[in-house]
């Protein structure tokens, strides 16, 4: 008896730190279950990516951290990286540099540059099919949540991609318990490449002009995991 009250007072104050996890903004989806992307719009066999810098000041994470001590750079160079499936389900994997030591891909050398970043990208989606459980696990794209997984919808030259982002619901406590929408809304420059034009944030109704250049990079696998909104239709109805 005395276990099963201290448990329900567990329980009781994790809900009450944590909240009830909620995803926000269902109604704004792409129809996922009517959507379908085909390969004479964009190749599909590999990852859409972007290019940008990020500086850091004080307090940089590590390995970056002994980076700029020993060369005195700041600027560090990052990807961020879509792919894109034929029945519109996306990935989103951001903020790949070429410097930090992912558990899921460990490297000979690391590098402030893309074709570094594009190595680790390369390790993730290898280490997903590890002969070592425990690895295959943590490296597997996490297929039960809804964070960074999303939609894109193509509409003659016009595309849009939806993305899941988890997120505090209450900014004075630390605990990331909601899932908020993201939209991103462009133009189709050929099969290879496409340019975003403009972000939407449906959590603060803000929307911000962007100039992004997503290019393609084929590749032998991407991550093997099934469309999180068909596998949890119900959640979306």
């Amino acid at each position: 008896m005395r276990n099963r009250i201290l448990l329900t007072i567990i329980i009781v104050l994790t809900f009450y730190s944590c909240g009830i996890f909620k995803t926000h903004h269902k109604d704004k989806l792409i129809d996922f279950e009517n959507n379908s992307i085909n390969n004479q719009s964009l190749k599909l066999n590999g990852y859409y990516y972007t290019e940008f810098e990020f500086e850091f000041g004080e307090n940089s994470p590590p390995f970056i951290d002994d980076y700029i001590r020993k060369t005195g750079i700041k600027k560090i160079k990052y990807l961020s990286v879509f792919f894109i499936y034929e029945d519109g389900f996306i990935i989103k994997v951001g903020g790949i540099n070429g410097l930090s030591h992912f558990y899921c891909a460990e490297k000979d050398t690391y590098e402030n540059t893309y074709e570094s970043a594009h190595k680790t990208i390369e390790l993730m989606l290898k280490s997903q099919n590890s002969s070592e459980r425990r690895t295959k696990r943590i490296c597997g794209f996490s297929p039960k949540d809804i964070g960074d997984k999303g939609l894109a919808e193509i509409d003659n030259n016009n595309i849009k991609v939806q993305f899941y982002s988890i997120e505090m619901q209450n900014p004075t406590k630390d605990s990331f318990n909601s899932a908020y929408l993201y939209e991103l809304n462009g133009t189709i420059k050929s099969d290879t490449s496409f340019v975003i034009k403009s972000e939407m944030e449906f959590r603060t109704n803000k929307k911000r002009t962007e100039n992004k250049i997503f290019k393609f990079r084929q590749t032998d696998q991407k991550p093997n995991i099934e469309n999180y909104f068909k596998s949890n239709i119900n959640r979306f109805n």
